[in-house]
């Protein structure tokens, strides 16, 4: 689901800065825009606590060691923090802390206060990361490796077997480079809170798309449901749908045409 994740992030921000126009508030396009960026990016931040996701992919070994141990740590955590879980056979670390209200309140509170009190510096570089995360999932590789290879024409080639990932691995820097760079001539050098409400959202709409389908989520944690604070809640079962599926492909076409209709809609108003 990692397009679609990143779509609703992007669609969701999107939607909401046409709401807040029509009801008269006036947003900076730079905030649409680049907020819109970061939440499209850090919706799939969540899945880190997978080494088979496609944030884990992202930068090879490094990326998989880090969501191994994402995955294991919140597996204890699981363990450690419920009576219930405890008992029963271990579900291993997906879909757990990460996957949570809190957690993304805390990845957002994080990102708030660092450019509060770092500034901009600290802004662009969630912006960057975001939009590294955002290039592995919007852009094929062979699209990324093009992009590397605009540097170093053909040197990639020569570096035997992983070149092409090198290349798609280096395409993707430059793309969050890029933007990084248009975001520090765009945005000013405080008051840049917001950042962190890009990120919460962008993480809380990848959860609330695991949400809708048949494994769902433990939203509440640490909230105990019924006698577990790890219970998986999400829509109604008839309204759930499985990773793939044609319900899938439906749901990004509708959130296409929102995010169109709010594109319109923000582009008239500018």
């Amino acid at each position: 689901m990692g397009k679609s994740h990143a779509l609703s992030g992007a669609v969701g921000w999107l939607a909401g800065s046409a709401a807040l126009t029509v009801a008269g508030v006036s947003l900076d396009p730079a905030t649409v825009l680049f907020g819109a960026a970061i939440s499209t990016g850090f919706a799939l931040a969540p899945d880190v606590d997978h080494p088979q996701s496609t944030i884990a992919h992202t930068l090879g070994w490094a990326t998989r060691g880090l969501a191994t141990g994402v995955s294991r740590s919140a597996a204890a955590l699981r363990t450690a923090s419920c009576a219930h879980c405890s008992t029963v056979p271990d579900r291993g670390g997906h879909r757990a802390v990460t996957h949570t209200a809190a957690g993304a309140a805390f990845a957002g509170l994080v990102a708030a206060n660092l450019c509060l009190w770092v500034g901009r510096g600290a802004a662009l570089w969630v912006i960057a990361i975001a939009v590294w995360l955002a290039a592995h999932s919007a852009l094929s590789s062979r699209t990324r490796a093009r992009i590397g290879d605009m540097i170093l024409p053909g040197r990639f080639r020569r570096l035997g077997k992983g070149a092409h990932r090198l290349a798609a691995a280096v395409g993707a820097v430059m793309v969050a480079g890029l933007v990084a760079a248009m975001a520090n001539s765009a945005l000013p050098a405080d008051g840049l809170w917001w950042i962190g409400l890009a990120v919460f959202w962008g993480w809380l709409a990848h959860i609330l798309g695991d949400g809708l389908t048949f494994s769902a989520v433990p939203l509440w944690w640490p909230i105990p449901i019924r006698g577990c604070r790890w219970t998986n809640v999400g829509t109604p079962r008839w309204m759930r749908f499985r990773t793939g599926s044609r319900t899938e492909t439906g749901v990004v076409w509708l959130m296409l045409l929102i995010g169109a209709g709010s594109i319109a809609l923000l582009g008239s108003a500018w």
